[in-house]
Parts: C-alpha cells; sequence; structure tokens
C-alpha cells in the first residue's frame, strides 16, 4: 500500500469529493471524445468533428483531470488551504458545461453557438486560474512541481483568452481588424494549451510522482538534465510567440528549447523509472510508456519545427507525431496518474480509519489488475497501430483498428475506475463530504 510520504500536509486538502467530481466528469468526456474520434476514423461524424474531438480529449477529459489533481494536490505539496472550495465547483460547472456545449456546436457547425459556450468554458478556466494562484504559496521561492504549475496557470489563462477570440472570429471577424492571421493566433493557442497546460502540469507533477513512487531522488548528474528541463517554459513562450507574430527565428528558437527540454526529461524520468526497485503497477508500467514515448517524439519534433516552427502541419511536431504525443505521452501519464489518485483517495475516506483494526484492502487492491492490463495493451496497440497507418507503413485499415482499439481502451480504462468508485466509494463515512461545499 502506498504510504503518503512526510512533509506532506494532507490536513490541507478540500473534500475528496472535489477531485472526484472532476475525475467522473472527465471519463465522461474521454468516452465521448473516444466515440466522436472513432466516428470521425470512419467518416460518419458530421461538421467540425476534429475540432469536437480534440477539445472533448484535451479540454474535457485532460484539462478537467489536471484541474482536480492541482485543486487537490497543491495545498498538499505547498502546505496551504485551498482558497475557495466554492470557486472550484463552480469551475468545474462552467468548464463541464462549455466543453460540452461547444463540442456539440462544433458537430452542429454553429459558429454562434461555438462562442457562446467557448465563454463559459473561459470563464470557468480563469475561475480556476485565479482560485490555484491564490492558492499558491505567495512569499518563497517555488520548487520545480510549484513553479512549473504556476506557469501552467499563466497559460490556462491565456490560451483561453485566444481560444475566445478564435471562437467570436467564426460569426464576426475581427482578428483581420489587428492584423493577425487566423493561423497565428491557433499556432498560439494550441503551443500554450498543449506545451504550456497540459506537458508543463505534467512535468511538474512527475518531478514529485515518480520519485515519490519509485522511491528514488534527483541527484549528482541528474540534477543537469533537470536544468536542461528548466528551459522547457521559455522555449512555450518563445514558440508560442513566434507563432502569433510569425516571427521564424524567435519560434524555432523556442521549440528547439522545447525538444530538448522534453528529451531530458524523458531520459529523467526513464532513469528514476529505471533505478526504482519497487514493485511496478499500472501507474508505473504507464509512466515507462510516457519515458519512451517522450523521447522518441522530442528528437522527431525537433527536425520538423527547424524545417517549419510556423507551418499549421507542424503545431505538434511529425504528422503521426499526434498521437505518439497525445495517447503515448499525455494519455499515459493521466491514466497511470488515475489508476493511484482514485483508488487512494476511496480508500482514505473508506479504510484508512480501520487501518490496525481489522484486515482492509491495499490501495491497489481496490482496481482489476487484469482490466487494467487490458486497457494498457489496447491503447498501446492502438496509438501504435495509428501511428503506423499514418506514416504509410502500415496498410490504411490500421487506421480504423486504431481507432477502434483505443476506444476499447478507454471504455475498460473508464470501467476500472468507475468501478473502484462504485464498489468501495458508494457507502462512505460521512467525514468523506468534508465541510458544507459552500464553505469557504
Amino acid at each position: 500500500m502506498s504510504a503518503v510520504p512526510a512533509g506532506l500536509a494532507t490536513d490541507q486538502q478540500p473534500p475528496m469529493t472535489v477531485p472526484l467530481r472532476y475525475f467522473l466528469a472527465g471519463f465522461a468526456f474521454l468516452l465521448a471524445g473516444g466515440a466522436v474520434g472513432l466516428a470521425h476514423v470512419l467518416g460518419a461524424a458530421p461538421g467540425f468533428a476534429r475540432l469536437a474531438h480534440v477539445h472533448l480529449l484535451l479540454a474535457g477529459w485532460v484539462c478537467l483531470t489536471i484541474m482536480g489533481a492541482m485543486t487537490q494536490f497543491v495545498p498538499v505539496w505547498s502546505n496551504v488551504p485551498v482558497h475557495s472550495r466554492r470557486l472550484a465547483n463552480a469551475a468545474l460547472a462552467l468548464v463541464a458545461v462549455g466543453v460540452a456545449g461547444l463540442a456539440g456546436a462544433f458537430l452542429a457547425a454553429s459558429v454562434h453557438w461555438i462562442h457562446g459556450f467557448g465563454g463559459l468554458l473561459v470563464l470557468g478556466v480563469w475561475a480556476f486560474a485565479y482560485n490555484l494562484a491564490r492558492t499558491l504559496p505567495p512569499v518563497r521561492e517555488f520548487d520545480a512541481t510549484e513553479a512549473h504549475f504556476a506557469f501552467a496557470l499563466a497559460c490556462f489563462v491565456a490560451l483561453a483568452a485566444l481560444g475566445f477570440v478564435l471562437a467570436f472570429d467564426l460569426s464576426t471577424p475581427v482578428l483581420p481588424v489587428a492584423g493577425v492571421a487566423r493561423p497565428q493566433v491557433v499556432g498560439a493557442h494550441a503551443t500554450l494549451a498543449v506545451f504550456g497546460a497540459i506537458l508543463a502540469t505534467v512535468f511538474g507533477a512527475l518531478y514529485q510522482l515518480a520519485t515519490m513512487f519509485t522511491q528514488t531522488e534527483i541527484a549528482g548528474r541528474e540534477r543537469h538534465l533537470a536544468h536542461v528541463e528548466y528551459a522547457y517554459p521559455a522555449g512555450v513562450l518563445a514558440l508560442a510567440t513566434g507563432r502569433l507574430f510569425a516571427v521564424r527565428p524567435l519560434a524555432a528558437a523556442g521549440a528547439l528549447a522545447m525538444a530538448a527540454g522534453a528529451l531530458a526529461f524523458a531520459v529523467l524520468l526513464g532513469k528514476k523509472l529505471y533505478e526504482g526497485r519497487v514493485e511496478r503497477t499500472p501507474m508505473l508500467s504507464r509512466y515507462a510508456v510516457v519515458a519512451v514515448a517522450l523521447a522518441a517524439w522530442s528528437p522527431l519534433a525537433a527536425r520538423e519545427w527547424i524545417a517549419d516552427p510556423l507551418g499549421r502541419d507542424a503545431l505538434f511536431g511529425p504528422t503521426a507525431g499526434g498521437h505518439l504525443l497525445f495517447v503515448g505521452v499525455v494519455g499515459f501519464v493521466v491514466m497511470g496518474s488515475l489508476y493511484h489518485v482514485v483508488p487512494f483517495i476511496v480508500w482514505v475516506h473508506r479504510y484508512s480509519d480501520r487501518l490496525g483494526f481489522e484486515q482492509v484492502p491495499m490501495i491497489d487492491d481496490l482496481y482489476d489488475d487484469r482490466l487494467a492490463a487490458v486497457d494498457g495493451a489496447l491503447l498501446t496497440f492502438g496509438a501504435v497501430t495509428l501511428i503506423l497507418g499514418q506514416t504509410g507503413v502500415a496498410p490504411g485499415q490500421a487506421t480504423i483498428a486504431g481507432g477502434v482499439a483505443l476506444a476499447g481502451g478507454f471504455v475498460a480504462f473508464t470501467a476500472n475506475l468507475v468501478g473502484v468508485v462504485y464498489r468501495h466509494g458508494r457507502v462512505l463515512p460521512e467525514r468523506f463530504h468534508g465541510r458544507p461545499e459552500n464553505a469557504d
């Protein structure tokens, strides 16, 4: 069973129902995004299906999961109380309604509803960012995790604003007045979203989680790898700014700094996983996939960005690099983390008080190991098959097979963790609910 490491202030965390709501809403968007993606592959999705697919998975599943995790663990890591529980719940409602409505508007190709629901999404993201910014300790030096989180929050604020401008521009063209081409704003928005808000959060969290759960430390020459990775946020800003204002040298320099930082982090993560002498869990197994995928994606992206850092086709690196990045890196790190976080939350509030008085299950006993193996195999097969199909190494039918495998993996993963909440969390002690949700 995993223990809470010394020095973490678990008494500062909000009621566990807060992050669980985020995670469960995220699972719904994961399934919806997988369904739209599969329909798109089969040519059966209407409207702006690709935009709906991307926003359901990234804004809906990944970002809601990140928001819930940060709301839960920033107070723990930083030893400060969360600023407002009411604001955390309001942010969830606004983002969930905004993403759902935005995806529906994309599928219906309704430009007016796109910026209407986009406005709700922006308000939710800004409410979350404000709440966490007020939670982070204001007067002391940030550690690596806090620094990455602070940078990610700034990216959340900026990308939401750019996203709303893009949505509004669909019905009322405003970008020509500003003298900025739409592809430039799309490039900056995508850069801040994927590499700023999402990957910066991933790197910050893994600085804690990878060392904590492998029982290792970053020491000696490994610190040089961390120092290289510290250039990553500056690279994101340079690439986003270069793309926004079409400054090719600035974008190329930022892209190289980003790729170098990502590769350094991949090596560091792989080294920690190799050094760890602990039992392999679904979380650590998925982190191993993340290290390999990130190490493979980084040089491929660098090569594409050197050739064309402003090109829309190279937003996320090579053409087939999208699934390598989004499934192999982002998807696996989120799923791996949730394989510990969700059972941990349920275990603490269902079984921790019984420890020492009766036999209780361990955290890793709450989910189904066989189902975890199935979803891991399906997702790995699906990602590899899609990439091979997109690069022409495998026949065109491989793309359909990969999409079906990914959809099946998403369903198995969701069923496994929702099953944890249903089986072990449906009869929880009263204190699971903490203080009234409208208390600050």
